[in-house]
C-alpha cells in the first residue's frame, strides 16, 4: 500500500531520475554538437592552411615564370637584329624554338612599331610597357582582351640597348590561356584551380572555364555568399592590396577561395578549391557522431530501463518481504511501522479506525481438518479482508487466525460499521468461514498504537461474548 504522500514522494524521485537522463543525452547531445563544431573549425582552418600554401606557391611560380622570361627576353633583345619590317624578320630564327599559338615574340623600332612576323606588326609607342623600355626599364603588363588576336593576355617588354641608349624594345606576349596552362601546372588539389587579377578584378590569368570572363567579380556575382561574408567586403580587401578568404556556393557545392598580393605589380594570386574532400570527412564525422548520439542515447535508456527494473523488483521483494507469505497481507511489525509512521505525519487524511478480528472455531477447523485447510481458511480470509477494503488500508495478520484492519482516509463511526458488516457477509457467504470483529474508533491526534489495538481487542471480546459472527464498538 501506498500512500500519497509516499506516491508524491515516489513521483518525485521518478521526475527525478528522468531529469537525470535527459540531462545526460542533452549533455552527451551538446558535447557532441561541440565536437563537431570544433572539427568543423579545425577542416576549415585547415583547408585555408592549404590554400595559403597553394597561393604561395602559385605566386612564387608566377615570379619564377616572369623572371627566367625576362633573362630571356633580355638575351633575345641583345642578339636579335632590329626590325626591317619585312614578312620573314632575321631575329625571327631565334624566336622557332619556343613558337607556339599562345606566345609571340616581337621587336619594337624606335618609332613605337612593334614587329611581330609574318607582315604583322603594330603600333605600341602609347603603351607604357613601351614607354618604359624606352628608360631602359623592364615591365610586366597586362594585355586588355582587344590586343594579341582577342585573347588578351600579359606582355613582358625589356629595352633594346644599342651602345648606351635603347633604340627601341622586345616583348613576349602570352595569351592569358597560356599563361594559366604554367600556372595551373602547380595544382592547388581536387577540384581546384589558381587565377591572376588586378585589384579591381580584371583578369589577368583566368582559371579553366572561365575565360570568357574579364573581371573576377563578375564571376563572383552569381555565386551565394553566406556566414557573414560578401562580394562588397571582398572587393575592398582586394582594393586595399591585402590577403583574405571568401566562401561561396555554387549549385549546392562549397568553395573556398583565398587571395593575397602576387608580388607582380598591383596583381592578386587567388587559389580556389572545392570543398567536397572536407565536406566529406565532414559528413563521414556528423554521421559518426549521429550514430555515438543515438547509441549512447540508447545505452543511458537501458541503463535507466535497468535501473527502474532492479528498483521495481527490489521494492517487490522488499514488499513480500513486509508480507505475510500465507494470507498476503502486512506482517504485524512492518504494519506497525507503517501505523505509527502515519500517525506522525499529520493531514487530513488519517486512520480513523481499527478492527481487531477472530475467526470463529478456526482450532476446531484446524483439528477436524487439518492444517492444510487451515492455511486455506487464512488464505481466503486475507483475500476476503483485501478485498472488502481499500488499498489506502492497512491489513495485518495479528497472530494465529487473528487480523487487525487499520482504516485510513475521513471517516466516523458508520463507515467502520459499514466495512465490518461488508467483511462477515463475504465470510457468511464463503460458507466456511465466521468471524468475530472488534471496532474502536482512533482519536484526531491519537498516536497511541498499542492503546488504540487494547481497545480494539476489548471491543472483540464483547463480540465473541455476543456470539458468531458479530462486531462490537469500544469508544
Amino acid at each position: 500500500m501506498m500512500t500519497d504522500r509516499e506516491k508524491d514522494r515516489y513521483s518525485v524521485r521518478v521526475m527525478t531520475l528522468f531529469g537525470l537522463v535527459v540531462s545526460v543525452i542533452m549533455g552527451i547531445f551538446a558535447l557532441n554538437i561541440y565536437y563537431f563544431r570544433e572539427v568543423e573549425q579545425s577542416l576549415a582552418e585547415q583547408a585555408y592552411q592549404d590554400l595559403k600554401r597553394e597561393n604561395d606557391e602559385a605566386s612564387a611560380y608566377l615570379q619564377r615564370i616572369i623572371r627566367e622570361r625576362f633573362e630571356m627576353l633580355e638575351v633575345f633583345s641583345a642578339y636579335s637584329d632590329m626590325p626591317e619590317g619585312t614578312e620573314k624578320e632575321k631575329w625571327q630564327e631565334k624566336t622557332e624554338a619556343f613558337k607556339r599559338e599562345g606566345l609571340r615574340f616581337g621587336i619594337s623600332d624606335g618609332q613605337g612599331i612593334m614587329y611581330y612576323g609574318n607582315n604583322k606588326s603594330q603600333d605600341v609607342s602609347a603603351r607604357i610597357d613601351y614607354q618604359r623600355a624606352l628608360k631602359g626599364e623592364n615591365s610586366v603588363f597586362r594585355l586588355p582582351p582587344e590586343d594579341f588576336n582577342g585573347l588578351g593576355g600579359i606582355v613582358l617588354t625589356v629595352p633594346v640597348i644599342r651602345g648606351d641608349r635603347a633604340e627601341g624594345a622586345a616583348c613576349m606576349e602570352y595569351t592569358s590561356e597560356e599563361l594559366g596552362k604554367y600556372l595551373n601546372s602547380v595544382e592547388p588539389g581536387p577540384n581546384g584551380a589558381s587565377l591572376v587579377f588586378t585589384k579591381s578584378g580584371e583578369l589577368v590569368i583566368p582559371f579553366p572555364g572561365y575565360e570568357n570572363y574579364a573581371n573576377i567579380f563578375d564571376i563572383l556575382k552569381t555565386m551565394e555568399f553566406r556566414e557573414g561574408q560578401s562580394l562588397e567586403q571582398m572587393e575592398k580587401t582586394v582594393e586595399s592590396g591585402s590577403s583574405g578568404y571568401a566562401t561561396y556556393y555554387q549549385g549546392g557545392s562549397r568553395k573556398l577561395l583565398s587571395y593575397q598580393p602576387a608580388g607582380v605589380e598591383d596583381w592578386m594570386v587567388a587559389s580556389l578549391v572545392e570543398v567536397e574532400g572536407y565536406d566529406s570527412v565532414l559528413y563521414k564525422i556528423r554521421r559518426r557522431s549521429d550514430i555515438f548520439i543515438a547509441s549512447s542515447a540508447a545505452m543511458v535508456a537501458c541503463t535507466v530501463f535497468l535501473l527502474i527494473c532492479i528498483i521495481y523488483l527490489r521494492k517487490k521483494e522488499t514488499k513480500q518481504a513486509q508480507k505475510d507469505y500465507l494470507t498476503g497481507v502486512y506482517t504485524r511489525e512492518t504494519a506497525r511501522k507503517l501505523v505509527e509512521q502515519r500517525m506522525k505525519g499529520g493531514g487530513k487524511k488519517r486512520f480513523y479506525a481499527c478492527m481487531f478480528l477472530d475467526i470463529d472455531d478456526f482450532k476446531k477447523i484446524n483439528d477436524t481438518f487439518g492444517h492444510h485447510k487451515g492455511d486455506l481458511v487464512l488464505t481466503q480470509a486475507g483475500r476476503i479482508l483485501s478485498a472488502c477494503t481499500r488499498e489506502e488500508d492497512v491489513i495485518v495478520r495479528f497472530g494465529g487466525d487473528e487480523f487487525c484492519v487499520w482504516l485510513y482516509g475521513l471517516g466516523g463511526r458508520k463507515q467502520p460499521e459499514t466495512i465490518a458488516r461488508r467483511i462477515l457477509n463475504a465470510f457468511h457467504a464463503s460458507g466456511t468461514i465466521h468471524a468475530s470483529i472488534g471496532i474502536t474508533l482512533v482519536g484526531e491526534n491519537e498516536t497511541e498504537y498499542d492503546a488504540i489495538l487494547r481497545r480494539a481487542d476489548q471491543a472483540l471480546y464483547q463480540a465473541k461474548r455476543k456470539g458468531k459472527n458479530q462486531f462490537t464498538f469500544q469508544l
